[in-house]
């Protein structure tokens, strides 16, 4: 919700109630529960095993403490003051802070779109290239089972269920952004060769290139499996074919990148979409839309008619951009808390040593994949492997994994090994965050008591007759900071963690 809160001058909702609002029902918490449609409280737990950065993570002591800190400062400075105001002054404030912890200060002209979502985003990125209602637009995806539900219909230009034409989404008749998506995996969960999805996608563009005014390819860096595509080099060549045709769009939603990944991408001319719910450990729903330069020059001119659905405000876009006029002047300060929540994670990652992260990610990295690969009831899905061939390379810690995605199987004597269908994979995933000694016949088990969060099972396809979806272990940013700080104990402690949060999982699936 961007609009102003009513008696917003003498009271603001609690922390906990304002870091449910500002964005859609999915924050929601439903009354049942009291959780969100992630299953997360807007509340920390200490006693959660959070490995589930890959698709919304329950918030952490010092990212509530934050956030509660900045709701005070708000509540006092509002009397006397505009909350608009003062949110334009707080979300400047969060652009500078977000700039320098990510090492963007030499990066002249760059500008940042604040956003509610990673799927906003990709609606504002779609709907700012294609600039009129006269120029025809397409939009290039990887499939959506990998990047989200919602991303197509963004790029269609809206945030409404689709209506689709000629094996690609149209939102709206009148609206020329029409979106083509390519598959990344095949039958049983394989991963396509990297050439043919590079190949597909030089095809889709060369017969399009004289249809379309403009072309956005959109680069998933990683995807919700970790899975790097198409590949950069590719990306980059069709951009040097069809310079006034073609951009590229750095879905990092993930924001699983270094800091010179990301100055890379910025510096060849590339937008990119960050979020600080994922990998930084931030609470569901907070992007941004970083434009470098080169682009900002031209996209700053491009009104934007009125987008239903839409949830900036003008505080969040750059002052001198023509596009903001069409937002209201509003104070979205939910989105204001989240994103001060995911700072506070990100400060702290930045406080640790490359080196120091870099040989956390590998030690992970070895230890897990050695011991799903060893394991009869799961089946780590094939990734490839992340060797973006930038133009400025560097040797960091985001070249290795940090999302493992398995596929889980019932193993008995009489029935043999068979993959477990979507509706199980949902059930264990339920069932995770609860205490199962119930369930067991040895309650006094520890393992059976850890209350776990993994990734939200991702539809994988068909596998020996059987849809199947996977389950995600992933390393955040916070893990890795605590594994650093916790000196020689830190990575055992880690992965130790990680064992216990597969054993139940395991245990799960054989009953």
């Amino acid at each position: 919700m961007t609009k102003r809160l009513s008696h917003l001058n003498t009271h603001l909702p609690s922390t906990a109630e304002l870091l449910t609002l500002g964005g859609d029902e999915r924050i929601e918490l439903d009354a049942g529960q009291m959780t969100n449609r992630y299953g997360r409280r807007p509340l920390p737990d200490r006693e959660i095993f959070s490995f589930g950065s890959a698709t919304a993570s329950t918030i952490s002591d010092i990212g509530f403490s934050a956030a509660e800190k900045l709701r005070q400062r708000i509540l006092q400075a509002l009397h006397g003051r505009e909350p608009e105001e003062l949110y334009l002054e707080e979300i400047d404030r969060l652009r500078t802070e977000f700039i320098g912890l990510c090492g963007l200060e030499h990066i002249q002209g760059l500008e940042l779109i604040v956003s509610p979502s990673g799927t906003d985003a990709h609606m504002l990125a779609s709907k700012l290239v294609a600039g009129s209602a006269i120029a025809k637009t397409l939009a290039i995806m990887v499939q959506s089972e990998e990047t989200g539900s919602g991303v197509g219909h963004a790029l269609a230009g809206g945030m409404h269920s689709p209506h689709r034409e000629s094996g690609g989404i149209r939102v709206n008749p009148a609206d020329p952004i029409d979106v083509r998506s390519i598959a990344v995996r095949m039958e049983g969960a394989r991963l396509r060769p990297v050439a043919a999805v590079d190949d597909e996608l030089e095809a889709i563009v060369s017969a399009a290139i004289t249809r379309y005014s403009r072309i956005l390819i959109v680069l998933t860096d990683v995807s919700k499996t970790g899975v790097l595509a198409p590949t950069p080099s590719k990306a980059l060549d069709l951009k040097r074919r069809w310079r006034d045709s073609v951009e590229i769009l750095i879905d990092a939603s993930q924001f699983r990148l270094a800091p010179k990944t990301l100055q890379t991408y910025l510096t060849i001319g590339c937008l990119v979409i960050v979020t600080g719910s994922k990998f930084l450990g931030g609470p569901a729903f907070s992007a941004m839309l970083l434009v470098p330069e080169s682009l900002a020059c031209r996209l700053k001119k491009r009104p934007l008619h009125r987008i239903p659905g839409a949830k900036s405000c003008r505080a969040d876009w750059p002052r001198n951009w023509a596009g903001a006029q069409s937002f209201p002047e509003a104070s979205n300060f939910g989105l204001l808390l989240r994103w001060e929540a995911a700072l506070v994670e990100l400060r702290a990652f930045r406080s640790v040593s490359e080196e120091d992260v870099q040989s956390v990610v590998f030690d992970f990295h070895k230890e897990v994949t050695s011991w799903l690969n060893n394991a009869p009831n799961f089946q780590l899905l094939e990734r490839p492997t992340l060797q973006r061939h930038l133009p400025v390379t560097h040797n960091s810690w985001d070249q290795l994994p940090t999302i493992f995605p398995f596929i889980m199987f019932h193993v008995s004597r009489r029935a043999g090994r068979n993959p477990l269908a979507v509706p199980q994979t949902k059930m264990i995933y339920d069932h995770l965050c609860q205490d199962s000694t119930v369930k067991a016949k040895m309650p006094s088990d520890s393992m059976l008591s850890v209350r776990c969060e993994v990734g939200q099972p991702v539809p994988c396809g068909e596998l020996e007759g059987v849809q199947v979806a996977a389950l995600r272990l992933c390393l955040s940013a916070r893990l890795i900071v605590e594994a650093i700080n916790a000196g020689e104990r830190g990575m055992k402690h880690l992965f130790d963690r990680s064992l216990l949060v597969l054993e139940k999982v395991a245990f799960l699936a054989r009953t």
